[in-house]
């Protein structure tokens, strides 16, 4: 952490996402520093909305990448999970089974945003998640509002909707990011006991 204190902001996000640091320090650390950024990224979002029905394919590429870098930075990912089983002589196949449990909400969001499954899935699963359970029909409402607006009227739906983008990117993102964090903390838990 003391390392961090002393780099620039892109240092840090370099740094955090090569790291294979998989204590609970560095987890919240790295939760800390994602969360700082999110707002940027959904602003990103937001902005590229505006345009006209590639708006909502660019939007659904920064989310989906996003996460997927989150996850990479978080220890998360097939490789870095791998590399943590070498490492504790534990399962790659129970760590692998752990991680993909601890993260099937995240994994469902980025299907959706990758369209490979439709509201009506997301709904259901994020109904199932008692921690989302009561923002679920709130984001999955307001995600097919958004892209209904936007394909009605596209360049005017696009500015009308672009502060839900926000919104709801942002949501997502911290999401994913709380998420992601305490897959990371429980499962430096299950790999070093």
């Amino acid at each position: 952490e003391a390392i961090l204190r002393q780099l620039d902001i892109q240092q840090k996000m370099l740094l955090i996402t090569t790291c294979q640091d998989y204590s609970p320090t560095m987890a919240r650390a790295k939760a800390k520093i994602y969360r700082s950024r999110a707002w940027k990224v959904a602003f990103g979002v937001a902005a590229c909305g505006v345009i006209p029905y590639a708006g909502t394919v660019v939007n659904a590429g920064t989310m989906v990448s996003t996460v997927l870098l989150f996850k990479k930075g978080f220890g998360l990912n097939q490789a870095s999970v791998s590399k943590l089983a070498d490492l504790t002589g534990k399962s790659e196949v129970d760590l692998q089974r752990f991680v993909d449990d601890k993260l099937f909400v995240v994994n469902k969001i980025v299907q959706f945003f990758q369209g490979k499954i439709d509201r009506q899935s997301l709904k259901a699963t994020l109904s199932g998640s008692v921690a989302l359970s009561l923002s679920a029909s709130t984001l999955v409402t307001a995600l097919v509002m958004d892209a209904a607006i936007d394909t009605a009227v596209p360049f005017f739906g696009g500015l009308l909707t672009a502060p839900a983008s926000f919104g709801l990117t942002w949501y997502a993102l911290a999401t994913a990011i709380e998420l992601q964090e305490n897959c990371a903390l429980e499962l430096y838990k299950l790999a070093f006991r």
